[in-house]
C-alpha cells in the first residue's frame, strides 16, 4: 500500500499538498472572520433584547453612563431631568427614515445635576423645495422637563463638511467645541418620552431589528471548504493510483496481444496481414488518454460460476488452438 502512494513524496505532489494547506488556511481565516461577524451580531441582538424595553435607569445610575460609556448598556432607557437648550440645536444630515432622507434633531439637555447630555429628539424630512433643507424644526418643551432616552454611543468622525447649525454625524467630542466642556462625550440619548410633552415632535426612531444574517452559515461553509480541500487532494491521489493500475493493465494487455502475433524472437506468427496488426497497435498507442482508457481491459471479477461470455471465450480459444495444430 505504501509503495502505491510513494509518489506523494515527489516535488510535484509535495507542491500540491502545500497549495492545499494554503487554501485551507485561507478558508479557516474566512470562516473565523464570518464567525466574528456573527458573534458581533449576536452581542448586538442581545443588547436590543435585554435593554430596549427594560425599566429606565434613574439619573444617579444612568447619567454617568453618558460620560463613561458602557457598551453593554446600549439601548437601555435612562431618566433625566433638566432644561433643553434649543438655541444650540444641531441637525444631523443624511439620516434615512422610511425610505426618505432627512435630519436627526439633536438638542443639548442641561441636567439638574450639571452635565449636558445630547438628546436625539427624532427625525424630520427635508423640505419639498429643491434646497434640501427642512421646512421647520419642532421646538422642545420649555422649562424643566423629565426626559427618558435610550443610551447610544458617540458616532465616528465623518470627513464631510456641513452648513452652519448642522453636522455630518453625532460626533460628541467634536460637538463639545460648540456646546462646551460640560457635554458628556461618551454617549447620547435617543428620545423615548418627554414630560411635559411638546406641541410638535419629530418622528421617533425605528426599533432596531433583531437579525442574525447569513454569517453563521457562511462560516460553516468555509470550514467545510477547508476540509474539502484535503478531500480533493486525497481523491486526486487515489485517482492517480487507479490510473497507474489501469496503465499497467493496459501494458499487460498490449503484451498479451503482441504474444498472439509474435514469438519470443520477434517473428510474426499471426494469420492476418501484419500491417493491419501494426496499424491497430499504433492507433491504440496514439489515442488520447481519455479515449485510450476506454480500451483498457476490464478488471477481472472473481466468480465461482462461469458466465456465458466465459464459456464462449473458452470455446473460441479451443477452436483457435485446434486450427493451429
Amino acid at each position: 500500500m505504501m509503495r502505491k502512494y510513494s509518489f506523494l513524496t515527489t516535488p510535484a505532489w509535495i507542491g500540491w499538498f502545500l497549495m492545499a494547506c494554503a487554501a485551507a488556511v485561507v478558508c479557516l481565516f474566512l470562516a473565523q472572520w464570518q464567525m466574528t461577524r456573527n458573534d458581533h451580531l449576536v452581542a448586538e441582538n442581545t443588547k436590543i433584547t435585554n435593554n430596549y424595553d427594560a425599566p429606565a435607569y434613574d439619573p444617579a445610575r444612568g447619567l454617568p453612563l453618558f460620560q463613561d460609556y458602557d457598551d453593554s448598556a446600549t439601548w437601555h432607557p435612562v431618566r433625566l431631568e433638566g432644561t433643553y437648550l434649543p438655541e444650540d440645536t444641531v441637525l444631523i444630515r443624511n439620516r434615512p427614515h422610511d425610505g426618505r432622507v432627512g435630519y436627526d434633531v439633536l438638542v443639548p439637555l442641561r441636567t439638574t445635576e450639571g452635565p449636558v447630555v445630547a438628546v436625539n429628539r427624532g427625525w424630520i424630512p427635508t423640505d419639498d423645495s429643491a434646497n434640501g433643507m427642512p421646512s421647520a424644526v419642532p421646538a422642545p418643551p420649555a422649562g424643566t422637563v423629565t426626559v427618558t432616552a435610550r443610551l447610544r454611543p458617540s458616532e465616528a468622525t465623518v470627513d464631510r463638511g456641513a452648513p452652519e447649525g448642522q453636522a455630518a454625524s453625532i460626533d460628541l467630542p467634536a460637538l463639545s467645541s460648540r456646546w462646551g466642556e460640560d457635554l458628556a462625550t461618551g454617549g447620547y440619548g435617543d428620545l423615548v418620552s418627554e414630560d411635559p410633552s411638546a406641541a410638535h415632535t419629530p418622528q421617533p426612531g425605528e426599533r432596531p431589528e433583531v437579525a442574525y444574517g447569513p454569517h453563521l452559515s457562511y462560516s460553516m461553509q468555509w470550514y467545510a471548504f477547508a476540509v474539502l480541500v484535503f478531500v480533493a487532494y486525497g481523491y486526486s491521489a487515489r485517482q492517480h493510483v487507479k490510473n497507474e493500475e489501469w496503465d499497467r493493465a493496459y501494458a499487460a494487455e498490449v503484451e498479451r496481444q503482441l504474444a498472439r502475433y509474435y514469438d519470443a524472437e520477434g517473428t510474426y506468427i499471426g494469420d492476418v496481414d501484419e500491417s493491419l496488426v501494426i496499424r491497430q497497435l499504433q492507433m491504440a498507442d496514439d489515442m488520447p488518454a481519455h479515449l485510450k482508457s476506454l480500451y483498457r481491459p476490464k478488471r477481472t471479477r472473481v466468480s465461482s460460476v462461469p458466465t456465458a461470455e466465459d464459456e464462449e471465450d473458452a470455446l473460441l480459444d479451443a477452436l483457435e488452438a485446434q486450427n493451429r495444430r
